[in-house]
């Protein structure tokens, strides 16, 4: 029998604490990155079969840690050493946010869940310029989430952070940020994707927003968006953001679920958006996926590479060679 230390030894504990005040403490650990990088051997797996290209970018392995855990793209050289294909640092936004009002995070431990209501809390693109002018790039590659209500400020963001990584998402979906949903209409995104054209010189992947079955209308708003996108070049979809629920313990009433109960629907949504997308636009799988079963079953239903976010949480950064050794006997 495989005991988990993990969870045994430092998951049981920080459960008892209020979720923030672990990501503290999580945040901390990470700043030691000669820890890091001496047990690194730890996390370590490679395989032929997991070598993938994604966007013309060669990776390791397609399972990438998703955007949303380091914000401020200040721990990238110690998550790296989980054994990520790749990593997408922020979501960075031009000016500093404060993000929502705390509450902003619950845990549904049972479902392996998390609901958050965060809002783009960041020190903003000078200081993640400042922090990244600082580390050196190592053998993961490297991906920087953007976002923002305002173009030319977005434009800003993209052009400023491409020399520290191989690609951009740009992240046009968050269910917790206030006037993001702006580029969620047609005429709105077809501007934004041309503007952002017209100043990237790396590989373009938006995040979609999530829908649900028996949602039509937002489902067919979604996969018109999507097909968009596709038809304006962009080189990849990240599939999909977290799921809006109201929830009274958060303090604005509502955040974005993650976790486990997502993976059905994401499995379903790659196979919608797939059909509907050019050959050449490849999609990233985001959403309830922890083991490398599900990894690949979403790769077998349309997507390229695979994210993980509170799998990691939940399960610890094992979770990533557990998933690509799985993957490769699944594959």
């Amino acid at each position: 029998m495989k005991i988990n230390f993990y969870k045994i030894l430092i998951r049981s504990p920080l459960l008892l604490i209020a979720p923030e005040i672990v990501w503290k403490i999580a945040d901390l650990a990470l700043t030691q990155k000669w820890f890091w990088s001496f047990i690194s051997k730890i996390f370590m797996y490679s395989h032929p079969k997991l070598n993938t290209n994604f966007a013309g970018i060669e990776l390791d392995s397609p399972v990438g840690l998703a955007a949303g855990y380091d914000k401020n793209c200040k721990y990238l050289s110690s998550l790296e050493t989980f054994g990520f294909g790749y990593l997408i640092g922020g979501t960075v936004t031009f000016d500093p946010r404060p993000g929502n009002p705390k509450p902003r995070m619950i845990r549904i431990p049972k479902e392996k869940a998390l609901v958050n209501s965060l809002g783009f809390p960041g020190k903003g693109l000078n200081a993640a310029v400042n922090v990244l002018n600082k580390q050196k790039m190592s053998q993961a590659k490297r991906f920087i989430s953007v976002s923002g209500t305002d173009i030319s400020d977005i434009k800003q963001c993209i052009q400023q952070l491409e020399p520290f990584c191989s690609a951009i998402e740009l992240n046009i979906s968050s269910p917790n940020t206030k006037g993001l949903r702006i580029f969620q209409e047609y005429d709105n995104l077809k501007e934004l994707i041309e503007e952002v054209n017209s100043v990237r010189t790396k590989p373009l992947i938006v995040k979609m927003p999530p829908f649900k079955a028996g949602d039509t209308l937002n489902q067919n708003n979604i996969l018109k968006l999507c097909k968009l996108v596709s038809e304006m070049g962009a080189e990849g979809l990240t599939i999909s953001n977290t799921l809006p629920t109201k929830t009274k313990k958060l303090a604005i009433g509502e955040g974005g679920l993650s976790g486990a109960p997502l993976f059905d629907n994401t499995i379903r949504m790659i196979k919608l958006v797939k059909s509907e997308i050019s050959e050449k636009t490849q999609i990233n799988a985001c959403g309830g996926i922890s083991n490398g079963k599900q990894a690949s079953e979403a790769i077998k239903a349309g997507a390229t590479t695979v994210q993980i976010w509170t799998s990691l949480i939940y399960e610890g950064p094992g979770v990533v060679k557990n998933i690509k050794k799985e993957l490769v006997s699944n594959l």
